[in-house]
C-alpha cells in the first residue's frame, strides 16, 4: 500500500509496525512500540478515535495511506 512504511519491527500481538505506530508509540512514552489496535484496546477507544485524540493534542496526521 503507498503511503505505509513497514518498519520490520513487531508488537507484542505479532503485527508488522509501520512508521506511524512508532510515531504514536513515541508521542505517548511508550519504551516498547505498539501497534495502532492495541493502542485502541488499551484506552478502551477506537482507531479513529486514537487518530482524533494525536492530532488534537499533539498535532500529528497519519499518511493518507491509513
Amino acid at each position: 500500500m503507498k503511503g505505509i512504511r513497514q518498519t520490520g519491527q513487531y508488537c507484542s500481538c505479532g503485527q508488522e509496525l509501520t512508521s506511524w505506530d512508532i510515531r504514536c508509540s513515541k508521542a505517548l512514552g511508550y519504551k516498547n512500540p505498539v501497534c495502532e489496535k492495541c493502542l485502541a484496546q488499551e484506552y478502551e477507544v477506537s482507531i479513529d478515535e486514537v487518530r482524533g485524540r494525536l492530532e488534537d493534542f499533539f498535532g500529528m496526521r497519519p499518511c493518507q495511506g491509513l
